[in-house]
């Protein structure tokens, strides 16, 4: 696929026809310099952005040929994502904003709480389930827009360095949570990171250079 952004000084290219498969519940480190079209990925991906030629296909699904209210639906059922900056909704409790994917996928009220409860309880965060997120350590967020990405089982995770805010004993140890859920729920994960500790722990590493993926062992050297 490729994708290419209008600027002022005309049309710019992101992705040059990347092109690659992530099997199911494998986990992926996609690594690069800053700029260089990770988050863009991850935006095409998840049917945010749309592409200029190509085919993006997630869980047999292809993404392209759905219209951005199809691709939202499909988007909000399908696909978990953990941002760097945890996006947590501040006006609402730390339960509440794991409840959320749940509520607008309409599971069963009762299954809503249930579901909600047991994440939070297995990251570690049921004594806080009250609080909102101004109330919370920033490992405290982070686990907590981890349970809500994860709550309602979807297909595939995109994480956005989601160890970035983070200092590298809580990183690690989100590190350590985020792929423990993964592994538990059979999840497919595909994560954007700077840091080689968090890529180490992915099936396999793939890197993006001027625009294009490299395969293989060479996308291992930093």
């Amino acid at each position: 696929m490729s994708k290419s952004y209008l600027t002022a000084s005309g049309s710019e290219t992101i992705l040059r026809g990347v092109s690659f498969d992530v099997g199911q519940s494998e986990r992926v480190a996609l690594i690069g310099a800053s700029g260089c079209g990770k988050s863009t990925l991850l935006n095409v991906i998840a049917g945010i952005d749309t592409i200029d030629s190509g085919v993006v296909t997630v869980a047999g699904q292809d993404l392209t040929g759905l219209d951005e209210k199809q691709r939202t639906l499909y988007r909000r059922r399908h696909i978990g994502f953990v941002y760097q900056s945890f996006n947590l909704i501040q006006t609402l409790t730390a339960f509440e904003n794991v409840q959320l994917p749940l509520q607008l996928n309409r599971f069963p009220t009762e299954q809503i709480t249930d579901l909600a409860q047991a994440m939070l309880e297995r990251v570690g965060l049921a004594d806080r389930a009250t609080a909102f997120p101004d109330q919370l350590s920033g490992g405290e967020q982070q686990r907590v827009a981890i349970a809500r990405a994860m709550v309602h089982s979807p297909s595939l995770v995109l994480a956005d360095e989601h160890t970035g805010n983070l200092d590298a004993e809580t990183g690690r140890q989100m590190m350590d949570l985020f792929s423990e859920l993964a592994e538990q729920c059979g999840q497919t994960v595909l994560m954007v990171t700077h840091s080689r500790a968090v890529a180490d722990t992915a099936d396999r590493i793939l890197q993006i250079v001027d625009g294009r993926i490299e395969h293989g062992d060479s996308a291992r050297v930093w």
